[in-house]
């Protein structure tokens, strides 16, 4: 009976053996992961408390590789004008399809002194002549966490948007 029972306790690690390195196995399968590209999609304040101010924003990622991304976390910091505006994180499970792109939404927090300094900066500008159509320039950097891969991919994507009055 005890050796019927061994045997048992021999096969099973053995199975268990082979099924890890098979799942081991799968997931190195898609080679290295190229990074995405990110850019700012949206941004909508969120609230203002005393001393920072909520940001909801959106980035819009497009997948270049050739499976799908399963995002489960993002972490990234927001600058504006070459200067740090917020930092923020998101855990929103998201999946963007090879070759395909999609919308991650992130909560980054930033600072109300920060804020009203750069909304400042761009009324003295306006007043000055320059007027509203001077692009405000951005930069995000962060990481996107993988879902099942076990690792983390870096991003940097940098672009401009213009305050328009004339252009709703």
């Amino acid at each position: 009976m005890s050796l019927a029972r061994s045997d048992y306790r021999c096969h099973a690690s053995i199975l268990l053996f082979f099924l890890f390195a098979m799942l081991s196995g799968c997931a190195g399968l898609h080679g290295p992961v190229k990074e995405p590209e990110i850019s700012l999609a949206d941004m909508q304040l969120v609230e203002i408390k005393p001393f920072e101010a909520v940001v909801k924003i959106s980035l819009r990622v497009m997948n270049p590789n050739d499976f799908a991304l399963p995002i489960e976390g993002v972490r990234c910091d927001l600058k504006i004008d070459g200067k740090h505006f917020a930092t923020g994180v998101g855990n929103e499970h998201t999946e963007i399809p090879a070759y395909g792109m999609g919308l991650v939404p992130v909560t980054v927090y930033a600072s109300t002194f920060k804020m009203f300094s750069s909304a400042l900066a761009m009324l003295q500008g306006m007043n000055n002549g320059q007027g509203a159509s001077k692009p405000i320039h951005y930069e995000i950097i962060g990481t996107i966490r993988l879902a099942g891969l076990g690792k983390s991919v870096p991003f940097h994507s940098k672009g401009e948007f213009a305050l328009n009055a004339d252009n709703p």
